[in-house]
């Protein structure tokens, strides 16, 4: 004798773990934004401070910080990220849908969108990292060359 799954709370469960990754994804854009708002900020100091160097020290100084904006840009640009919502083009198709059929459709769909999302994120977040190594290395050789 079989007995019947209850998938609503895996359903509940996977919801919840995809709200979390859009929270992961403000908190990305949060560090990354605090990051390019330092790099801005060494960059107008060097501009005032820095006069009468050689080249090779300017690209130096530059070279760093720019990179890390770039990385910064890079991390904050919109991503499209999925959602687990039905989409109003197949709703007759979910309506017309067995409860078991449509709990099963509905967790595919938020799985995908759990993997898609959490790849963005992974990546968006090594670009923020990246950027803050190189921040910090480009402060280094702001001290040494300043």
């Amino acid at each position: 004798m079989q007995t019947e799954q209850d998938l609503d709370p895996l359903l509940a469960n996977q919801q919840n773990q995809l709200d979390l990754i859009f929270g992961e994804g403000d908190s990305i854009d949060s560090k990354a934004l605090a990051i390019l708002g330092a790099n801005v900020a060494i960059i107008i100091f060097v501009n005032q401070t820095a006069h009468g160097l050689a080249l090779w020290e300017y690209l130096a100084l530059y070279a760093p910080f720019g990179l890390s904006l770039l990385l910064n840009l890079f991390s904050i640009w919109p991503r499209r990220y999925l959602y687990a919502g039905v989409a109003t083009d197949r709703l007759t198709d979910y309506i017309n849908m067995d409860r078991d059929e449509l709990l099963l459709q509905l967790l595919s769909t938020t799985q995908a969108a759990i993997e898609h999302n959490s790849r963005l994120n992974n990546l968006r977040m090594r670009a923020a990292l990246v950027s803050i190594g190189i921040t910090g290395l480009g402060f280094l050789l702001l001290l040494g060359i300043l």
